[in-house]
């Protein structure tokens, strides 16, 4: 498996708006809505895995995987596609 990526829409939230967050810099191992909206566009072949345990919401184009399950369960997932995380 590539790198896995996390990417954390709630924290940013979270924090006022996502405002408080563009002025942080971005960690090296997250990914912004922005950046992650680039690599699906330019083609990436990019995996979002959703590791929520009870997501509310399914996210679009997702794999949903809850956390406590991705180990027992990651030969569902594919080799040679970055994979960015989701949770929150």
């Amino acid at each position: 498996m590539k790198r896995v990526i996390l990417l954390t829409l709630a924290a940013a939230l979270s924090l006022g708006g996502g405002a408080a967050w563009g002025r942080q810099q971005t960690p090296p191992d997250r990914v912004t809505v922005e950046e992650l909206k680039r690599l699906l566009r330019d083609g990436r072949p990019v995996l979002v895995l959703d590791v929520r345990a009870h997501a509310e919401r399914v996210i679009k184009g997702a794999r949903h995987i809850p956390l406590d399950q991705v180990e027992s369960r990651a030969g569902e997932l594919p080799r040679g596609r970055e994979i960015i995380t989701y949770c929150a």
